[in-house]
């Protein structure tokens, strides 16, 4: 589950370039309604990066618990998340990693993800690109396999020393297509959404608002950091956060997210995450 818009992990001497790293810890809690049969979860992770150029290293470390309102027993998951950047000149970056699930859930145990993507920018212009990930749950015969790409674009626009700042947006479409035990999941072939966000960038203050609509399922998100490793249907959400920037080192940030899914009829899951980013 992300988080924040991560970063990397390197090393280097003091003979080259200096190293900037990055340290997010975060802790969210979940609440689900309608007839679903969750009731509530929680998450706790910390987020690891490094940047040296050319190179940026990404780690995610996440436990997440999900409770229910029957006799059946907690789930516990732990997530791990691995991605190395590469930047070629200041405009091209490329990107390969792999996130692994090990779960309570015996259909999704053992699942790997894998990461790949490119984008081209021009910094506080614009950029374009693409992710594509292939989701491999083969714990089971009936475990399911999907393919997803998400081309996206976003620009600049606004001055960032007027009275309402700076602002970003982008727009991006998830398509996800189930290769493998369709069937006997209940899925269909080919699953599509659409995803706009609006970011605010005023002095200390960052406002971020994304919603997006159509459906998913097993999506993955956040660029890799978020897989969302249940075969609920979902069918659209909305997102904001606001971060503040305590000072030239730390970062903090609190986020909401309302998230539709079909379990059982219609049911719904709101989450509320707060994090702490230290640049050293």
């Amino acid at each position: 589950m992300k988080k924040l818009v991560l970063s990397g992990l390197l090393f280097g001497s003091l003979a080259m370039a200096a190293t900037s790293y990055d340290v997010l810890p975060y802790a969210g809690y979940i609440d689900y309604s309608g007839s679903t049969t969750k009731d509530n979860g929680s998450v706790f992770g910390v987020y690891i990066s490094a940047f040296e150029s050319p190179w940026k290293t990404e780690l995610d470390l996440e436990h997440t618990t999900i409770s229910y309102n029957n006799n059946t027993t907690d789930l516990t998951q732990n997530d791990f998340t691995g991605i190395v950047h590469y930047y070629q000149g200041y405009n091209l970056d490329y990107k390969l990693g792999m996130h692994y699930v090990d779960s309570t859930d015996k259909l999704t145990d053992k699942g790997l993800v894998f990461i790949a993507g490119i984008l081209y920018y021009k910094t506080l212009k614009y950029n374009a690109g693409v992710d594509v990930y292939y989701s491999d749950y083969s714990n089971q015969s009936t475990s399911p396999r999907l393919y997803q790409i998400s081309p996206k674009a976003g620009i600049n626009f606004g001055n960032y020393n007027s009275k309402i700042g700076s602002f970003y947006a982008e727009g991006k479409i998830d398509f996800i297509k189930v290769g493998h035990n369709r069937e006997e999941n209940g899925l269909k072939n080919n699953y599509t959404s659409i995803e706009a966000t609006l970011n605010n960038y005023n002095g200390a203050f960052t406002t971020s608002v994304s919603g997006w609509i159509g459906k998913r399922v097993f999506a993955v998100e956040n660029s890799g950091f978020i897989v969302n490793n249940l075969a609920d249907e979902q069918t659209g959400g909305i997102k904001v956060s606001e971060s503040y920037k305590i000072d030239k080192a730390s970062l903090a940030k609190v986020e909401y997210s309302h998230t539709k899914f079909k379990e059982n009829g219609n049911s719904s899951s709101n989450t509320f995450l707060v994090s702490y980013s230290y640049n050293f």
